[in-house]
């Protein structure tokens, strides 16, 4: 049974340490300053219907008794309204409940936002039901109306920041680490200064420039103990967003982003030496176009110009198993190389860390050449030989599909599907191959359980070797009441109650599906137009409880016999 213990300690320790309440956005992200968990249209509403002079505006709990009759626009904050008479006219609830007795009627529209709606035997609602049970933001003024909350942002441990303004012109400076720990750099520590100037609302300018400190030595001298990152940006926003860039870097680049995340990655590396990506070095330049025809859409062309080249593992400190050995670092096939690439995302998730409805549609087509790669010697069986002598061109693709569903009051059905790999041309550099088997992808069979290597093949640095891989996952899950903890009650009834400790989490079942193979002819090859049939897919199952940065699973795979699994996550499997 293998058991991630490092992901438990690397989602908890970012949350320690306060920083200087900065709060970091994503720089390509277009402008919102709405709660993404509930559309800032429905905030609105329900602010405008309690605030309204002609409403009867009441917080805490309210008890209509039998036989009694209202005749008013109802909105009651923050409490359980129990009727059990007559309410002629509407009713708003906001972060609160309605039970509708044996005989309590309402003849206009009830609205519960952050709560639920109960109707008894013989009770009615004359107008349109809608509930919606994600608490609304919004707190209570002292004047007695509803303001929208500011959003509570976690702390981060991984940077910390001090900014500067003047005028248009906003100075950061930045210390923190690339989110991760790993084999070949140790802890890189990124620093440096970001500057951002604003010609007008809708228009504005950024340099970021980051240095990286490596704290790993390289023995082998393969690379430098410094790197770098630096991006000059122009933005026109307005009602299509529009920006143009270029960057210069070199980095230590990840092979594959599966099956776990940086964090977790970084947490399981540092503490018990077992990192499961494999690495890079990427020096170059590059420019980028990206546009946002709609709010929710997002496309990007890109041009780079690499040079890729092998590095090797090295021996940074681990906390525990430190006088083991690491797994070794995979060559890669070095050289320069010029790719093109279309970017294509769709994101109408109501919330991208707790997310229960919506779609999210990422693709990425790139194309890259080559005059002079030095590649690395591969079976015939798992790769032709590439050209060497000059015009080596290859194709990528990748995508991940996501759908969000409630299904219920307390029912959420979630599905991915996600492929990845080679799209024509000539076969692929190592450092664009895949494979299939981890924590994320398929839990139920170990880390990189299908890579491809052909038969008798026992490479320690087990590289992922496949040309394409696909998986399909489905989630569900149901709410769960744990009460681990202790609830702060606000006797003013300003604030949602806080709780310290676990209160509520997912409990979550789980099945997926997965391929990777080799593609073109020959034995053990899939027709580079076809994907394998699904009785040669893997599958396996599980259960587990998710909450919310946290996560245990159980997973078992269904077509082989392997023994059942124990997996910890930070972060949701999608």
């Amino acid at each position: 049974m293998k058991l991630l213990w490092a992901v438990l300690l690397l989602g908890s320790a970012p949350r320690l340490l306060a920083q200087d309440s900065i709060v970091v956005i994503d720089p390509d992200a277009p402008a919102d300053t709405s709660d993404r968990a509930m559309p800032s249209e429905l905030i609105r509403r329900l602010i405008t219907i309690y605030n309204d002079p002609k409403t009867t505006r009441l917080w805490g709990d309210v008890d209509l008794p039998a036989e009694s009759r209202l005749t008013a626009t109802v909105a009651v904050y923050r409490g359980s309204v129990r009727i059990a008479g007559r309410l002629d006219g509407s009713l708003t609830v906001i972060n609160g409940s309605v039970l509708l007795l044996p005989g309590g009627s309402v003849t206009g529209d009830v609205l519960v936002v952050g709560g639920r709606i109960s109707v008894g035997e013989g009770a009615t609602i004359g107008g349109a039901r809608q509930e919606l049970w994600d608490a609304v933001p919004v707190v209570r003024s002292p004047e007695g109306t509803l303001v929208v909350r500011e959003r509570r942002r976690l702390p981060n441990l991984t940077a910390a920041s001090r900014s500067f303004e003047s005028g248009p012109l906003r100075a950061t400076v930045l210390l923190g680490t690339e989110g991760t720990y790993n084999r070949v750099e140790g802890l890189p520590i990124v620093f440096g200064p970001g500057l951002q100037y604003r010609f007008n609302a809708d228009v504005s300018a950024r340099l970021d420039i980051r240095a990286i400190l490596r704290s790993a030595a390289d023995e082998d001298k393969l690379r430098d103990d410094f790197g770098y990152f630096a991006r000059a940006e122009l933005r026109i926003n307005g009602s299509k967003g529009i920006g143009l860039g270029a960057r210069a870097y070199s980095t230590v680049s990840p092979i594959e982003d599966q099956p776990l995340s940086r964090n977790e990655v970084g947490w399981s590396a540092f503490l018990f030496q077992r990192d499961q990506r494999d690495y890079f070095l990427r020096k170059g330049v590059g420019t980028y176009l990206y546009t946002y025809p709609r709010r929710s859409l997002r496309l990007e062309l890109s041009v780079r110009y690499d040079k890729e080249q092998s590095v090797r593992a090295n021996d940074p400190w681990s906390l525990f198993r430190n006088s083991d050995r690491w797994r070794p670092n995979p060559l890669v096939d070095d050289g320069h190389y010029i790719t093109s690439g279309l970017s294509v995302e769709f994101d109408s998730r109501n919330d991208q860390d707790f997310t229960t409805s919506g779609w999210f549609v990422h693709t990425d087509f790139e194309r890259s050449w080559s005059n002079d790669v030095a590649p690395v010697l591969l079976p015939v069986s798992v790769r032709s030989p590439i050209p060497t002598g000059g015009n080596f061109q290859f194709n990528t693709l990748k995508f991940d599909i996501r759908r969000y569903n409630r299904i219920g009051s307390n029912l959420r059905l979630n599905a991915r599907v996600m492929g990845n790999g080679h799209a024509g041309g000539d076969p692929l550099p190592i450092q664009r191959r895949v494979s299939l088997g981890g924590s994320d992808l398929m839990p139920g069979y170990a880390f990189r359980a299908f890579r491809c290597e052909p038969a008798g093949g026992a490479d320690p640095a087990l590289p992922a070797l496949c040309d394409r891989m696909m998986a399909a996952q489905v989630d569900v899950r149901t709410r769960v009441d744990l009460g681990l903890g202790y609830r702060y009650h606000d006797r003013q009834r300003q604030e949602v109650d806080r709780f310290i400790g676990i209160d509520q989490v997912d409990l979550v079942f789980f099945v997926d599906a997965g391929k990777s193979w080799l593609s073109g002819n020959g034995p053990g090859k899939v027709p580079n137009g076809k994907i394998p049939s699904f009785n040669e897919w893997k599958a396996d199952l599980g259960v587990g409880l998710d909450a919310g940065g946290l996560s245990v699973f159980l997973a078992r795979a269904l077509t082989d016999g392997q023994p059942v699994r124990l997996v910890l996550r930070l972060e949701r499997r999608f």
